[in-house]
């Protein structure tokens, strides 16, 4: 997930960040570690959202577990799809 994609809609927003963030943003955008600090902002932001997102699969895979139907769906799939991986000389 890098730059925005050009089709989506930009939104300007205004949010309070800690001075240093800022100058630590600076510094980047300065050594073009990042194209500039909003980039980098935009960057930050998508990278904690799909942080985020992850961790709540995560967690819900994590309760999943706990649901027997679930895990009966879950393992008959995986038998009726082992043997896939068998076919002769491994190949499609």
């Amino acid at each position: 997930m890098h730059a925005t994609a050009a089709k989506e809609t930009s939104i300007k927003y205004t949010a309070v960040l800690p001075k240093t963030c800022i100058d630590e943003l600076k510094y980047l955008a300065g050594k073009k570690i990042v194209p500039s600090v909003s980039q980098g902002i935009r960057l930050a932001i998508e990278s904690f959202v799909a942080f985020q997102k992850q961790q709540e699969y995560v967690r819900a895979m994590e309760e999943a577990t706990n649901d027997n139907a679930f895990m009966l769906r879950t393992m008959d799939t995986h038998n009726d799809f082992s043997a896939i991986d068998d076919e002769e000389g491994n190949t499609w």
